[in-house]
């Protein structure tokens, strides 16, 4: 499997290449999902492509979010121009942009973003059709169905192995759209979920706590399940992580992946809110009791001696410590204070003193989250590019250097050799020479050299020539350079209007058009939902859920083939249905092109979300009443009444749908 890493920066990148990626995935501009980060310019992302081309690793670069049409020529512009500095590959969300870039750019690699909700083998084989050649699967795809998806299509299969778990079904969570008009969609998520709620039933607290914030992903313990299942590519997220982030968990999994055990104590203290393996195998409790970094547990306060400026902080820790490491306090469970111990010192065997102005009290657990000598052993490492260079050196005879770089030989060609009278360049004197590189590290050898002499300017002078072919080797691209396109939008969507969305059958039907989206997915509910209908002169549609595997998939199957009702299809798998389809508020469609592609009626992305009351703000594919409850399947206490509250008051109600398991949704 490769090894896909994150870079916010340059430095990130560099620490990615240097811990062994195979590829690395990038932003630019405002035009990816990341978009509060500073990310990369063109004029950085020529340098980075550079670097990481001469490493041999490869540049994905996300432009991963949905675009309006204002917005689309520009996208397609940076698109031709990134490729042509020598991006390999491009993360796109938007189906319309990949439809565009697909047919005026056949030859450009295309990856479905994960932000497109891929989950199911259906879905896969809808997106196959606009020259994907990789899919990002979602989070919440579980390990039968990627062997499914594997055994069954053509496409690569790219799954996250480390780093932030969304609460949310990728692309389907807009609750800072609602709340505070910054689309997830659009690159502007305010990570709600990581805000403290309460859980309530009929308006009495259950329980409180960050209880949307899910805990980190960790997969170094499935990485043979993962390869078995057909995974091509593993993803560690974190492009706002810092540099040191991306070195320990690149250089981690790269250990794990090529059989060495990989160190989750380094992994842990680059970042973790506790860690899981997901949804990978099944619906585990994904919640974690933090929002934030928690680093690892090293010991509790013993002794606390109070002073006038600062208090004295006494603890036992079988692990090594160091001055300038950060740490982070916690009390009952709860994050009290950080802090940086500079002053940090061993007393004696395993017991530590630092000196504080924050509050520390007896008993305290103490976490180190930052840990100096970590940090300044993996950001100080460089790494240098071998190359082998063959040098022929002849009395009278031009200098020359053989170097086998991209499966060809290139020669490079200096001044002539003088005769030495005194002492003669020796094969030591080259080595040391091509030692002055950044970039490269030489492995001198001698095909003939003769007893002759070489002024030093010019000896350096042929040593940066041969390291300028080098580079311009690695890095010059044999792909035709594209020219731009422009791109003209004369399409009008089919708005799908006048329509109401309804739970239950006792609801009054005031629209000409009724979608039903129920909480049980029952064959017998669904024909009383259409002879409704047909008494009311309504028109009968039902709302597909957004997640659906193999088995819930055989369910709305028959529904279908049996009702012959029509369907609102709110991901790529419902597209494949038998039957009349509006297309869904699900599937973000976000522009006239998207629209175009399914040239059908439309409810456009993100517009009805303030208006419509049963949107959903939230997919949830983790089960809240085992999380808060401790609930089991067996004796499901789920009723309508269970909400979440934010601090502001605000009530986000709680919903489940049933087909062979269950999905939760915040309306």
């Amino acid at each position: 499997m490769k090894i896909l890493s994150p870079a916010g920066n340059f430095e990130s990148l560099k620490m990615a290449i240097y811990n062994g990626a195979d590829e690395v995935y990038l932003g630019i501009n405002d035009f990816n999902a990341r978009n509060n980060i500073d990310g990369f310019s063109m004029d950085t992302l020529k340098e980075a492509v550079e670097f990481a081309h001469i490493f041999g690793v490869k540049i994905c670069m996300a432009i991963n979010i949905l675009f309006s049409d204002d917005e689309l020529q520009s996208a397609l512009d940076t698109i031709v121009e990134s490729y042509n500095l020598g991006v390999d590959a491009f993360i796109l969300q938007d189906i319309g942009l990949a439809k565009l870039v697909n047919e005026k750019f056949p030859q450009i690699e295309l990856h479905a973003s994960t932000q497109m909700g891929l989950h199911n083998l259906e879905g896969v084989k809808e997106i196959e059709k606009f020259g994907f050649k990789r899919v990002v699967l979602a989070r919440e795809t579980p390990l039968e169905e990627v062997r499914r998806i594997k055994q069954n299509s053509n496409l690569e299969i790219e799954y996250f192995a480390q780093g932030a778990l969304c609460v949310s079904f990728s692309g389907n969570c807009y609750l800072s759209s609602y709340l505070c008009n910054a689309s997830g969609n659009r690159g502007r998520c305010k990570q709600l979920c990581r805000l403290p709620y309460t859980f309530e039933k009929d308006g009495e607290q259950i329980k409180s706590g960050y209880l949307l914030s899910a805990k980190d992903l960790n997969m170094t313990g499935k990485l043979e399940d993962m390869k078995n299942a057909g995974v091509d590519v593993i993803k560690i997220e974190g492009r706002a992580r810092r540099p040191s982030y991306v070195a320990i968990a690149t250089k981690e999994y790269y250990n794990a992946v090529h059989g060495q055990r990989a160190n989750l104590d380094n992994l842990r203290l680059a970042f973790n809110r506790d860690y899981t393996a997901g949804y990978f195998e099944g619906n585990g409790n994904i919640i974690s009791d933090y929002h934030n970094h928690i680093g690892i547990f090293v010991g509790r306060v013993e002794k606390v001696v109070r002073g006038k400026t600062f208090d004295e902080v006494y603890f036992n820790s079988n692990r090594q410590l160091y001055p300038k490491s950060t740490f982070k306090i916690f009390s009952n469970n709860r994050e009290k204070n950080t802090l940086t111990a500079f002053d940090l010192k061993e007393i004696s065997r395993e017991k530590y003193r630092l000196t504080t102005t924050q509050r520390v009290g007896i008993g305290d657990k103490i976490h180190l989250i930052l840990d100096s000598k970590l940090e300044t052993e993996i950001l100080s490492q460089v790494k240098k590019k071998e190359i082998a260079i063959t040098i022929s050196a002849k009395e009278n005879m031009p200098i020359k250097a053989k170097i086998n770089l991209k499966n060809k030989e290139v020669e490079v060609v200096g001044d002539i050799c003088e005769k030495a009278n005194r002492q003669p360049i020796s094969k030591k004197d080259f080595e040391e020479n091509f030692r002055k590189n950044d970039i490269f590290s030489a492995k001198i050898e001698i095909e003939s050299l003769d007893n002759i002499f070489m002024p030093k300017q010019k000896l350096n002078e042929f040593r940066r020539n041969v390291y300028a072919c080098a580079f311009e080797t690695l890095v010059k691209s044999d792909r035709a350079p594209l020219k731009k396109v422009k791109i003209k939008i004369d399409y009008k969507p089919k708005l799908f209007e006048d329509f109401q969305i309804v739970e239950s059958l006792e609801e009054q039907f005031v629209a000409t058009n009724i979608v039903y989206s129920p909480s049980l997915y029952n064959k017998s509910d669904i024909q009383e939902f259409q002879r409704k209908c047909r008494r009311e002169n309504k028109n009968a549609f039902l709302d597909t859920p957004n997640f659906a595997l193999e088995k819930d998939l055989e369910l709305l199957r028959d529904i279908i083939e049996n009702t012959k009702i029509s369907i609102v299809a709110n991901n790529y798998y419902a597209l494949g249905f038998d039957t009349e389809i509006v297309i869904g508020a699900g599937l973000n469609i976000y522009n006239a092109i998207s629209a175009q592609v399914y040239d059908r009626q439309t409810i456009v992305a993100e517009s009805n979300i303030s208006t419509k009351i049963n949107f959903p703000y939230m997919t949830l594919r983790h089960c809240p009443l085992k999380s808060h409850l401790g609930a089991n399947c067996s004796a499901c206490p789920y009723r309508d009444g269970y909400t979440y509250k934010m601090d502001n008051g605000k009530i986000l109600r709680l919903k489940r749908k049933r087909l062979s398991s269950c999905t939760f949704y915040l309306t």
